[in-house]
């Protein structure tokens, strides 16, 4: 639990506050005109099957993102990614989230970004069943391509969602299905959400202290490493994320090591909260790099 006296969380938990290049506006202007760019390039350059339905509302809908001529490949892993925000903000998620999909897919992936309702709309227990529903879908994909797996990925609050999955059962339908996620890659998330409900993040959340923990990956290490002993786990933070999302980032990484996971925690130098997911559009990007040696993918 954070030791931050209650009247600076809301500081240390506004990632934008931290950035090293740029006022708070300019950063969150900055980075929805990088991926707004970058995902209008991929949809140019790639196949996109876009607004897939997996679900009975809007915003319960996947991009899947393929090189040209070959969605019918076989055996391709598949990178599932939730884009940040805090579950509540509108100008990032699923539309703009295709930014990473170029170097990815060059390189054998598919590419599929996860959209879903955001709050106060609906509360945070059901964003998490929207995107576990989606997750089905995405197993029946990746059973129909023959996919060599699936890696989840998410940035921040999607970073969160992905965690959460790692530690749920998909055992309703298919028991083969839980097997199928080989590996996640999660990018500067929040783990242990209670220092969130004295902040302002928490208006369109309305989450007590007891939801926030019920909702928390870092209350669910025991179930990742139930479900996740096969699995490849990289956690990556920036040089210049706040230092609560660094330490809420090497704590769980060593939980979930001390639990026999296979986890890994990644430092990025001279990145900020923002950039450090921006720049997965460049094929020779560090982070780009783990991403592909994670999916056993060559790095060209």
């Amino acid at each position: 639990m954070s030791s931050i006296p209650e009247q600076e969380l809301e500081y240390h938990y506004s990632p934008s506050r931290w950035s090293h290049r740029m006022s708070p506006q300019e950063v969150l202007e900055s980075h929805n005109k990088v991926l707004n760019e970058y995902t209008r390039e991929a949809k140019w350059c790639l196949d996109v099957e876009a607004d897939i339905s997996y679900g009975s509302t809007e915003k319960q809908k996947l991009d899947v993102y393929t090189q040209k001529n070959s969605a019918g490949k076989k055996g391709s892993p598949i990178f599932a990614y939730i884009q940040g925000g805090f579950w509540q903000e509108t100008s990032v998620g699923r539309e703009n989230a295709g930014f990473l999909a170029q170097p990815l897919t060059a390189a054998g992936a598919t590419v599929i970004t996860i959209g879903h309702e955001l709050c106060p709309d609906v509360s945070l227990d059901e964003i998490l069943s929207e995107v576990k529903q989606a997750m089905y879908f995405i197993f029946k994909l990746a059973k129909e391509r023959h996919s060599s797996g699936i890696y989840l990925s998410g940035h921040c609050a999607g970073a969160t969602l992905a965690a959460m999955m790692l530690a749920a059962s998909f055992q309703d339908d298919d028991a083969f299905d839980s097997e199928l996620i080989k590996g996640a890659v999660l990018l500067s998330g929040v783990y242990d959400l209670r220092p969130l409900v004295k902040t302002s993040v928490n208006d369109p959340l309305r989450l007590t202290e007891e939801d926030a923990w019920k909702l928390s990956p870092a209350n669910f290490v025991k179930d990742i490493a139930r479900h996740s002993a096969q699995r490849d786990v990289l956690i990556a933070v920036g040089e210049y994320d706040p230092p609560e999302f660094r330490r809420q980032n090497g704590e769980l990484e060593k939980s979930l090591r001390d639990s026999g996971v296979r986890a890994r925690y990644m430092d990025i130098p001279d990145a900020d909260h923002f950039n450090m997911v921006e720049k997965l559009c460049q094929p020779s990007y560090s982070l780009t790099k783990e991403c592909l040696r994670l999916m056993k993918l060559p790095n060209k």
